[in-house]
């Protein structure tokens, strides 16, 4: 048998520049951008036949676990963050479980969550050559061939040698338009990735040369773990003190241990809409169209509606991202500066950068009908087959519940009611309570809240079977 090969997926990032499809607490690489699975869920496969699932570790942050992407990850191997700490620290503590975990030295294949892999077959070849660079010791990159002058890339200046990894010569963080052209003119410069592969031991012995304080901080968790507590409890409670730092400044930018293997598989970051108009299946005029949209005499445009009819005329280099709760208009290649439009909601302390009108959650979803106005929110809630909500009681409103589709369990203080379809139930400020679908089909209510704060963090939880 081989020697055993894991791999980590990162999968902690926000993805602002793909507002208003987007949010903080479901971010692109849980989303459906280019065909039926997630990126996510997509980034794992693609590792099939030469790694399995079982080997693969999601590394992400630990509200998306509990949160709306519990469902996307509650099948997999987890490492999770209580806070992000860039992309040094969080594999450095994945390479040291490895090791500590699995008794073994494994070559770990370090991907983003949220890239586009068009060629499999090329992303293989590449991937063997790189396995046997880092069996050799090597730190090792993958470099894409650029296609074109990109300022939203870092790039890689590489030596070609003989063999098929190239020494890496210097980095360059994302570079002017005019610098990026003469990269692309030289033949020696790659975009940089992400990606990575390395054996556990040799990232970890560069981290402790080149990153003393990640080492410090990492082996008095490996000290904690190893002494018998619960591996995750130690990191909930000691990753924190990690410095934030990205792998490629702290390590691979110092270290001469650094090879490239160039790469042509079709790849993209998916880092904008831009670059999702250009991955896209286009009609004759170059439009790339979703959801349900009429157009007339468009040329050019990426248009794509989530909730309702959107109907466009005369449009030319135009990106239009329609949600129920927001509209994303910009000109083609103006998409980058989707941050300041984040920016300016986090200022102004608004929602829409952080969850969609439609929530997620382990038992089902909500979707908000209306807050807009003052003392109450209106919502439709629907609990899955065999799931409950936790137990829980609000200090500031009361809830009046309406079934509109199938039967509900209701816990209300020391009773528990049956409330059928076209039925409604009463739940006072303060009570304890617990919505139930005991039966098969799915239960939908129409929720309605008064009080003088609606927010969601007004919920006590007194048990929860999802472990919130």
């Amino acid at each position: 048998m081989g020697q055993s090969i894991k791999a980590m997926v990162l999968a902690g990032g926000s993805g602002t520049r793909l507002w208003p499809l987007s949010r903080q607490q479901l971010p692109k690489q849980f989303l459906h951008l280019d065909g039926d699975a997630s990126l996510l869920d997509a980034t794992i496969a693609r590792l099939a036949p030469m790694i399995q699932e079982k080997d693969v570790w999601v590394v992400t942050n630990e509200a998306h676990a509990t949160g709306e992407a519990y469902n996307a990850l509650s099948r997999l191997h987890k490492i999770l963050e209580p806070v992000g700490r860039n992309t040094a620290p969080a594999i450095a503590l994945t390479a040291a479980l490895m090791m500590d975990l699995e008794a073994c030295d494994p070559v770990l294949v370090v991907l983003p969550a949220d890239h586009l892999i068009r060629d499999v077959d090329a992303f293989h070849q590449s991937l063997k050559i790189a396995i046997g660079a880092a069996q050799a010791g090597q730190l090792v990159t993958f470099g894409i061939t650029p296609t074109h002058a990109d300022t939203g890339f870092g790039y890689i200046q590489a030596e070609k040698m003989a063999n098929a990894a190239h020494q890496v010569i210097r980095f360059t963080e994302k570079p002017a338009l005019d610098v990026a052209q003469q990269f692309v003119d030289r033949g020696d410069y790659f975009w940089n990735s992400g990606m990575f592969v390395w054996q556990a031991s040799t990232i970890l012995a560069e981290v402790e040369t080149h990153l003393p304080e990640v080492h410090r901080v990492l082996q008095s968790m490996r000290g904690r773990w190893q002494a018998g507590e619960p591996w995750q409890e130690v990191v909930r409670h000691g990753f924190e003190a990690m410095p934030s730092i990205s792998i490629d400044y702290g390590v691979m930018e110092q270290s001469d241990k650094v090879v490239l293997v160039p790469c042509d598989m079709g790849w993209s970051d998916i880092g904008s809409w831009d670059a999702v108009l250009e991955i896209s299946e286009k009609d004759v005029a170059g439009n790339a169209f979703s959801g349900d949209v009429i157009d007339f005499d468009c040329r050019g445009s990426l248009i794509r509606s989530e909730s309702r009819l959107v109907a466009a005329i005369g449009l030319e280099d135009v990106i239009v991202v329609e949600t129920p709760d927001a509209v994303l208009l910009c000109k083609k290649g103006e998409s980058q500066r989707i941050r300041e439009v984040v920016d300016q909601l986090k200022a102004r302390g608004s929602r829409e950068h952080v969850e969609h009108c439609t929530v997620q959650r382990p038992w089902g979803s909500y979707t908000v009908l209306d807050d807009r106005s003052t003392g109450y929110k209106m919502k439709r809630i629907e609990v899955k087959p065999g799931a409950s909500l936790s137990l829980q009681s609000h200090q500031h409103r009361s809830e009046h519940w309406v079934v509109v589709q199938g039967t509900a369990t209701v816990t209300r203080g020391d009773e528990v009611i049956t409330v059928a379809k076209n039925e409604s139930t009463y739940i006072p400020i303060g009570a304890k309570h617990r919505l139930e679908n005991r039966g098969k089909l799915p239960l939908k209510i129409v929720e309605i809240q008064v009080g003088d704060y609606l927010e969601e963090d007004d919920i006590e939880r007194f048990s929860d079977v999802y472990g919130r």
